[in-house]
């Protein structure tokens, strides 16, 4: 098992449980991957920014269950809802609030309704629009799988202007479908971008884990070892070993070999490809194929110790609004309104990173200048952000770097979602993907552990074991799909062109 993210700890957890003999190997000395954190002033800080979760109702639940261990990662709720931002472009092309707008969600999203006229006035929709925006809003809950994979192939904008003929309108409402994938509107894929949606809200949990989101690879890696896997930090894998297009086990960085009949990579699919195992072992098409997929884009990131708490809710978005776009989209999660302990007493913990498109690349100088205009925006989203700081770590000069990482993951874009997604297993018998490069669905965390489980099963299936009669769906899921498809065909009635 390469790699000790999410993804790396939970296929290993279910290896081990499966009685398959593991061992997890992770580069750095610390385990997480982009799911660590460290030690700073008194406070816990992640080194990644992660979506809130469904807790113990998603993927990441899904993988305690799986092995018996329901209660052993506790998932927080805050009373303060999420907001959105919608701070305009002042004169002179300064953020500014004082042009913009802040539209609160309930806690439970599965209230978003009683958000819907003050979101549809930030986003100045028309009351037609307001809607239609509701009416694609219901669709979204009460649509069936089958009805999103219809959506995989095209943008999040490309869908909302299905329902808002005006660009303009149809751009706002594509941006924040697109916000759970951390892309714009535009790039984002429709149909995963709604899945997204539908999760959440009937769900209605907006969840953080306790003690950070580095508990959950720890607590994954912790359930391993007790089932024997061996967990090693510090050990670089140096290159997969290959012969007659079969896996045969791994060379690590210091020139020790490592036999194995199977191995997981959550490197990256083109660093698997390209790095570690070497192209020349691949079909051809197969190395056409990951050269030509989008990765996840270079994401500027910035983390925040305040003296005092501020943000005034569990997360924040900034998002495009009427009266102007932000300095720059971003995401922001304030891990300390649902561990407080994640801080010193009365004190605050902000993980930002900022959403941008996955085509056009990123040039070696640009980092810091993102992580300039991603603190100007959050500046305007929370006054009195960088004069209350304990520290800003990512901002240009700090001795840590400009705090911008290439994930190693895949673009949710379309062409690279649902049935074209890369899959778990590769032409190299032996080799598989798990992380954010291949297979798995949703968002965050909860896609991480979802390619885990998806990569396993396959392990299994190859292997020759019976993985048993699916699970029956869950309560939650039934009641959402008869009480969404009851508000569609309500808000379809109500929204639709009168004669």
């Amino acid at each position: 098992m390469i790699g000790s993210g999410v993804g790396g700890a939970a296929a290993a957890l279910l290896l081990s449980h499966a009685g398959i003999p593991t061992l997890l190997a992770e580069k750095e000395r610390r385990l997480g991957g982009s799911a660590a954190a460290v030690e700073r002033d008194g406070f816990r800080v992640d080194t990644g920014t992660h979506m809130l979760c469904r807790g113990e109702d998603g993927p990441l639940g899904d993988v305690l269950r799986r092995v018996g261990q329901v209660d052993a990662i506790a998932f927080r709720e805050s009373a303060e809802p999420a907001a959105l931002c919608f701070a305009g472009a002042a004169r002179g092309g300064r953020a500014g609030a004082e042009r913009g707008g802040r539209v609160a969600l309930p806690a439970d999203l599965r209230r978003l309704a009683a958000s819907a006229l003050d979101l549809a006035r930030a986003l100045e929709l028309t009351p037609l629009e307001a809607a239609r925006a509701a009416r694609l809003l219901a669709h979204a809950t009460a649509m069936r799988d089958v009805d999103l994979a219809a959506c995989d192939d095209v943008t999040a904008e490309a869908y909302a202007a299905r329902f808002l003929p005006r660009p303009a309108a149809a751009a706002r409402l594509g941006g924040l479908l697109g916000l759970p994938l951390l892309l714009p509107g535009s790039e984002a894929s429709a149909g995963e971008a709604l899945l997204a949606s539908r999760q959440l809200a009937r769900s209605g949990r907006q969840s953080y884990p306790e003690g950070g989101a580095a508990r959950v690879p720890d607590v994954f890696c912790r359930l391993a070892r007790e089932l024997g896997a061996a967990v090693r930090t510090g050990t670089a894998v140096r290159r997969v070993l290959v012969r007659d297009r079969r896996v045969r086990g791994v060379e690590l960085e210091d020139g020790t070999t490592l036999s194995a009949g199977i191995v997981v990579s959550t490197a990256g699919l083109a660093s698997t490809v390209a790095e570690l195992v070497g192209e020349p072992h691949f079909p051809e098409a197969y190395v056409a194929r990951v050269r030509a997929l989008t990765p996840q884009p270079r994401q500027a990131q910035v983390k925040i110790g305040l003296r005092r708490r501020l943000a005034a809710a569990g997360a924040l978005a900034g998002l495009g609004g009427g009266a102007g776009a932000p300095a720059l989209p971003f995401y922001c999660v304030a891990p300390t309104r649902f561990d407080p302990s994640l801080a010193p007493p009365g004190h605050e913990l902000l993980c930002a990173c900022a959403v941008s498109g996955a085509s056009g690349g990123a040039s070696p100088g640009a980092p810091a200048a993102t992580v300039d205009e991603l603190l100007r925006a959050l500046a305007g989203a929370v006054p009195g952000l960088l004069s209350e700081a304990v520290f800003v770590d990512g901002s240009p000069g700090d001795e840590r770097g400009p705090g911008a990482e290439l994930a190693a993951g895949t673009a949710q874009t379309p062409g690279q979602v649902g049935r074209a997604r890369p899959a778990v297993y590769t032409p190299v018998r032996g080799l598989y993907l798990a992380g954010r490069a291949a297979g798995g669905r949703g968002a965050g965390m909860e896609l991480a552990a979802s390619s885990a489980m998806e990569c396993v099963d396959r392990i299994l299936v190859d292997l020759g074991r019976d993985l048993g009669a699916p699970a029956p769906p869950a309560l939650i899921d039934i009641a959402g799909d008869l009480l969404g498809r009851v508000a569609a065909s309500t808000v379809s009635w109500v929204a639709r062109p009168r004669g």
